[in-house]
């Protein structure tokens, strides 16, 4: 197990703002994550003098701490204090939206630019919170939101803006309601032989009966048993799987719409089309266009 820094990243569907860039006192990253397919899980690691707090807005996110699971979904917020090991599933999580704050617990009298007084009382709230995982009203997200927003906009005004969202919805962490433990998560390695099959991208033109065969279950007790480990139906994870490979031949190749419809295991690129507006809300030539300017810019 190691201690996990993560760097500076402004991609699409993940973006991380480090102490580096924004020089807030007592802040270190601050995380946007919504991405539009699974995500590999987080191998098991720490991060020194930090409590890293993630609030999911949508989905769904299995987190171990400490050989206890827990099940976060939207509105949820999740708590990791200094030194804990801490990671996500075994499996690939599904889509899901959070904000992610780490605060900076080596100076308890300079959290966030708060004066000294307002600075301990944060750091006595966050250090003796009873419950690491507690559910928070949907309208507050919106503090979260514009936190982020302003602080990534980079100069000095708009992030003394962001820091009194952030503090503010700090602050209110003592009134967040706890959620009921969860149950543990079985680790079902029929499952996981499927989910690797399909991560290799052996499964473009295998049915959902060969993959239940792969399982060793049943076709329906398959389905269900998929659905209840990844958070969606196997049809659906495969979909995403190749949306997720023609966005990257979107942005990085000058192929044509139709090619990319069939390299990325499409039957055709109206199909393609279809799909990729309806889960991204982009069309491919959409995609193709804003990619490339969030590039240059």
């Amino acid at each position: 197990m190691e201690e996990i820094i993560d760097t500076w990243c402004w991609e699409d569907h993940n973006k991380v703002i480090t102490y580096d860039q924004h020089k807030i006192q007592g802040l270190k990253n601050i995380t946007f994550s919504n991405p539009s397919t699974a995500t590999p899980p987080s191998p098991e690691h720490y991060h020194s003098d930090i409590i890293e707090i993630h609030c999911l807005i949508k989905g769904k996110r299995v987190c171990h701490v400490n050989n206890e699971t827990y099940t976060v979904t939207g509105n949820e917020m999740f708590l990791t204090f200094p030194f804990e090991p801490h990671h996500t599933s075994r499996y690939h999580s599904s889509p899901y939206t959070f904000f992610g704050l780490q605060i900076d617990l080596k100076d308890q009298d300079h959290l966030l630019g708060l004066n000294v007084e307002y600075s301990r009382a944060l750091y006595k709230l966050l250090t003796s919170c009873e419950y690491r995982h507690l559910r928070f009203p949907a309208s507050d997200a919106q503090w979260l939101k514009q936190g982020f927003s302003y602080i990534s906009d980079g100069n000095e005004s708009s992030k003394m803006l962001g820091v009194q969202f952030f503090t503010s919805f700090l602050f209110k962490i003592q009134d967040f309601i706890p959620v009921k433990r969860d149950q543990k998560v079985i680790f079902d390695s029929n499952i996981k032989r499927v989910i690797d099959h399909i991560e290799k991208q052996d499964s473009e033109n295998t049915s959902l009966q060969e993959l239940a065969a792969i399982s060793g279950y049943s076709l329906s007790r398959f389905k269900s048993k998929f659905k209840e480990v990844v958070g969606f139906p196997p049809a659906s994870y495969i979909t995403l799987k190749k949306l997720e490979h023609a966005k990257q031949l979107l942005a990085h190749t000058d192929l044509s719409i139709t090619q990319i419809a069939l390299d990325a295991g499409f039957s055709s690129s109206n199909y393609f089309c279809t799909k990729m507006k309806n889960l991204t809300s982009y069309s491919p030539v959409e995609y193709r266009r804003a990619s490339r300017k969030n590039k240059v810019e």
